[in-house]
């Protein structure tokens, strides 16, 4: 099905639907082009929201994938309604982001960085302190500095609607009906827009994910508090002298143990299930303040104890910090919400993670993981900016896309291995740039250049960098931990 659209909407400001909106502005191929955010500023989930209060409204819901529903829009449009902890508590609506105060990107600027637009050279002190001057890593506060800048740089800001919600996205007649909702002076405003076409920029960051664990919502009920997501750590100050169990072996387990690690009782736990993450390895565990146990098998509501999958136990635990990562969530377009449901932590339904297989006016931008992001969002993003004004390559047939899908399943199941584009991280790029092919003559559509083999050395690099700041941080602690039986 060949697409040409001439009126496109982005749903999302952060930094794929900021640089989804560069590429779509610079293909100079539509009349219309609007993005719309629900928070009140540019950046995505690198908006920092320390004012807003944490927490899970109905955990049994998040568990069975009930939780995020969409909001049903007033039975006539236009129309104004005053302001409901339904339709606007962020809590319900999962609009708080996931960052603590210290967070920092953890991929080297040359490769989260798009083409055209560098990070600023710019360090924290605790960047610094940690990693010295040649440190590859970025405070959130610079992050979202740089996401603006893409905004406003090439003036597109004026295409921005903020603290507006997509509560639904239908198609009716060919067209899609955006159903929107934008918070201001104290009330709900609704109304709808009509587009050709629908970038799907919100990220997967949104809504937190929670093992099936035995126990786990009768355990919630009567020790409410003591579990927890890291969607929700803001800093480490609550944990002070506390005895935590942290949950998870990637990236969220690693910033949340050592964030605590200098305030909590000793030991923190970390439980894992299975191996860590394999780019790190164990070192993010080896501190000798840390003491790893296995999965939890069980939680006792009765007497408030822990169970691990190795028949170990524990007991006066004060928190459990779930690092296990979020779900995909799309409440406002139902029928892909209902896919969601009933797969397993995954875009179901969904070519290369960009390409709606039975719509291709659907897109998405940024619903992956795996390293190389942000950079490889610019890849999706041209992609679909080409494909949309109708000057890509066409892609595969249904048959074919869907037998993409259904292979993935196969070898990788669902989770972070099914969106993750690991280890084949050129062949993704060198497939998205052969759909987007060159820009067309007489355009400012954004060329983009071949898939560098360097730039897997930088990632490389980038690991190490992390590595060696775990290694140091156990190092002063054995040789603090030394110093102290040298003078017992």
């Amino acid at each position: 099905m060949a697409v040409k659209a001439r009126r496109v909407a982005v749903i999302g400001a952060g930094p794929a639907g900021a640089i989804a909106t560069d590429a779509l502005v610079k293909e100079q191929a539509f009349d219309t082009i609007r993005v719309f955010d629900r928070r009140a500023g540019i950046g995505g989930t690198w908006i920092y929201t320390p004012h807003l209060p944490t927490a899970i409204p109905s955990l049994s819901d998040l568990v069975s994938g009930k939780a995020d529903v969409a909001v049903p829009p007033p039975p006539q449009l236009p129309a104004v309604t005053p302001l409901s902890e339904e339709v606007n508590g962020h809590q319900r609506r999962f609009s708080d982001t996931a960052l603590h105060e210290n967070l920092h990107s953890n991929i080297t600027p040359a490769l989260m960085s798009y083409t055209q637009e560098p990070f600023p050279d710019k360090l924290s002190a605790r960047t610094l302190a940690e990693y010295g001057p040649g440190a590859p890593f970025r405070h959130h506060s610079t992050i979202r500095e740089w996401v603006e800048g893409i905004f406003s740089r090439g003036g597109h800001e004026k295409l921005v609607e903020l603290s507006t919600t997509v509560e639904k996205a239908e198609k009716v007649g060919g067209e899609w009906v955006l159903t929107l909702r934008k918070e201001a002076q104290g009330r709900n405003y609704w109304w709808r827009e009509t587009f050709d076409a629908l970038v799907v920029a919100t990220g997967h960051y949104n809504v937190p994910w929670f093992p099936g664990v035995p126990g786990l919502l009768d355990y919630d009920q009567k020790f409410p508090g003591k579990i927890l997501h890291s969607k929700h750590f803001r800093n480490a100050s609550p944990f002070k002298g506390k005895r935590v169990v942290v949950v998870g072996g990637s990236i969220s387990a690693h910033e949340v143990v050592h964030e605590i690690l200098d305030v909590a009782q000793t030991p923190v736990y970390a439980s894992l299930r299975g191996e860590p993450i394999p780019a790190f390895g164990w070192e993010p565990f080896l501190h000798p303040g840390i003491v790893v146990k296995k999965e939890i098998s069980r939680l006792d509501s009765e007497t408030g104890r822990v169970f691990f999958a190795d028949g170990s136990s524990l007991d006066d635990v004060d928190h459990i910090i779930f690092g296990t990562g979020y779900t995909f969530s799309v409440p406002y377009l139902e029928h892909v919400q209902e896919r969601i449901r009933n797969a397993y932590r995954r875009l179901p339904g969904v070519f290369q993670h960009t390409w709606d297989i039975e719509d291709p006016t659907l897109t998405f931008v940024g619903m992956l993981g795996g390293g190389f992001t942000f950079r490889v969002y610019e890849w999706q993003a041209v992609a679909v900016a080409r494909h949309l004004a109708g000057r890509a390559k066409s892609l595969p047939s249904i048959p074919e896309q869907l037998e993409w899908e259904r292979k993935r399943v196969a070898e990788r199941g669902g989770g972070k291995d099914y969106y993750s584009i690991a280890p084949d991280y050129g062949a993704f790029f060198e497939f998205l740039r052969d759909i987007a092919g060159e820009p067309a003559p007489g355009t400012t559509g954004r060329a983009l250049p071949p898939f560098d083999d360097k730039w897997l050395e930088l990632w490389t690099g980038m690991i190490t960098h992390k590595i060696q700041g775990f290694q140091r941080k156990r190092k002063r602690a054995e040789e603090a931990k030394g110093s102290v039986k040298a003078k017992l």
